[in-house]
């Protein structure tokens, strides 16, 4: 038993110590991102972007959605609303064209 709990120590530390896989974007997604992230600043001024994962997908109607989706903490239940102690989810629509703001909606 006691080799089996040194293995898992040894394989987290391991894990812990792997650099992160690149992420590659379009440039189009890449505008579409930066545009998005002024937006995010502006509507959670006191959140960490570095506690939320992001992502950027292709929408309906020539835009981009980007979803600023905030971390559980380790032992935290999700919440309704996407909200955790990093601050709320939030959906940022970014037109293609001339990535301007479309529109923005806080998960519910």
């Amino acid at each position: 038993m006691s080799t089996l709990a040194f293995a898992n120590l040894a394989q987290a530390a391991t894990a812990s110590d792997t650099v992160p896989a690149p992420v590659e974007l379009d440039g189009a997604r890449a505008a579409a991102l930066a545009a998005a992230v002024p937006v995010f600043r502006d509507k959670q001024p006191d959140a960490n972007l570095a506690n939320f994962h992001v992502h950027v997908h292709p929408a309906q109607d020539g835009t981009f959605q980007v979803i600023f989706e905030p971390r559980q903490d380790n032992e935290a239940a999700p919440t309704l609303g996407g909200r955790t102690a990093h601050g709320r989810e939030l959906n940022v629509w970014i037109k293609a064209s001339d990535n301007s703001l479309d529109r923005i909606a806080f998960a519910r």
